[in-house]
């Protein structure tokens, strides 16, 4: 009986222990949280480290150029979409083009930012007005553009057979946004064909897919600041872990399959998920029928105001409206003066 009367008091005095214990060691977590907000960054920032989620998903708004970011400038004029910026980038179009010369824009202006060309299949014949000189790229490639103070260029499809699919040129055009200081240097071009390309290795180190970086500390080119561009190809039913910089914006372009970025899983081709803040990696998870395609951009984040003002079929990004409206004209003059006969579109330096 002795033993039988003991044994109850006893487990019931370990439980309460380790419920005493247990609440010492929450007030201990609560009483830390409340006195150093320090502790509570560095626990945050370690659980966030480990992964990285969807913030929102947006479709893309389509036309004769499918934009995926980047909305009207700041008169109103130019496509309308609810994606306009993700810092660092300030637009995104992608293209498929079926036909020879095109597009029709010809020779264009940029100013205060930089443009880079995402050669995803085909050719492209390019032209600026810095080096003035004329040269075919083939994919995959890069086009790197810092307009810096200023620049025109022009971009065309070659293609030999237009009855070809394999010979449509399909792109990304990406706007980089870059800092004020940026904007007041000279413009610089950059092009790459033999960009690095990987295999893409899942955590028991098995190869899932390709990799194939356009922009970033892989390649030739060099950014003002931070920036990775990258194309996937990834097998079906596989798990890919994508490295990030925790401080960096960024966002993914679904192009075809149905696969999971950090638990989401996009409805369309074309949808941009943009990322939350924090985490250093993404999950990327595709299921058993499909495989997946997908652009992934990151980047060092500027937050610095600016604004954009469409202009003879290009655009200047500036500081304030105030300084678009008062560079716009020079860049219309310059514009017309080297459509002339005889023009020249020499760098405007704005």
């Amino acid at each position: 009986r002795s033993r039988q009367r003991v044994a109850p008091q006893s487990t019931s005095h370990g439980i309460q222990h380790i419920i005493r214990l247990f609440a010492s060691r929450l007030f201990l977590v609560s009483f830390a949280t409340t006195r150093n907000s320090s502790t509570t960054s560095r626990f945050i920032l370690t659980r966030n480290m480990t992964s990285r989620s969807i913030e929102k998903v947006v479709p893309a708004t389509q036309g004769h150029i499918t934009r995926l970011i980047g909305t009207v400038d700041m008169e109103g004029k130019g496509t309308n979409h609810p994606l306009a910026e993700v810092d660092p980038f300030i637009l995104l179009d992608y293209g498929s083009i079926s036909k020879n010369d095109m597009p029709p824009f010809g020779a264009h202006p940029h100013r205060g930012h930089s443009v880079v060309t995402i050669i995803l299949q085909g050719k492209v014949k390019s032209w600026d007005s810095f080096s003035n000189q004329e040269e075919t790229m083939s994919a995959p490639g890069s086009y790197w553009v810092d307009a810096g103070s200023g620049l025109f260029h022009d971009e065309k499809s070659v293609i030999d057979d237009e009855n070809d699919p394999n010979q449509h040129f399909k792109l990304f055009q990406l706007w980089v946004g870059v800092r004020e200081a940026d904007r007041k240097k000279p413009p610089r071009v950059q092009k790459q064909e033999d960009l690095p390309r990987e295999d893409l290795m899942d955590a028991d180190n098995k190869v899932v897919g390709k990799i194939v970086h356009h922009v970033g500390p892989q390649t030739k080119i060099e950014t003002p600041h931070p920036i990775h561009v990258a194309h996937v190809r990834q097998s079906k039913n596989s798990t890919y872990h994508h490295d990030l910089d925790p401080t960096h914006g960024g966002f993914i372009v679904h192009m075809s399959g149905k696969p999971s970025f950090g638990g989401t899983i996009p409805m369309n081709d074309m949808d941009v998920l943009v990322l939350k803040k924090g985490g250093r990696r993404l999950e990327i998870t595709t299921n058993e029928q499909s495989d997946a395609e997908y652009l992934v951009c990151s980047g060092e984040l500027n937050k610095e105001h600016w604004v954009k003002k469409l202009v003879a079929s290009g655009a200047i990004i500036a500081a304030s409206e105030e300084e678009a409206k008062e560079l716009a004209p020079k860049v219309e003059a310059m514009s017309a003066a080297g459509k002339q006969e005889g023009g020249s579109f020499a760098p405007f330096g704005v």
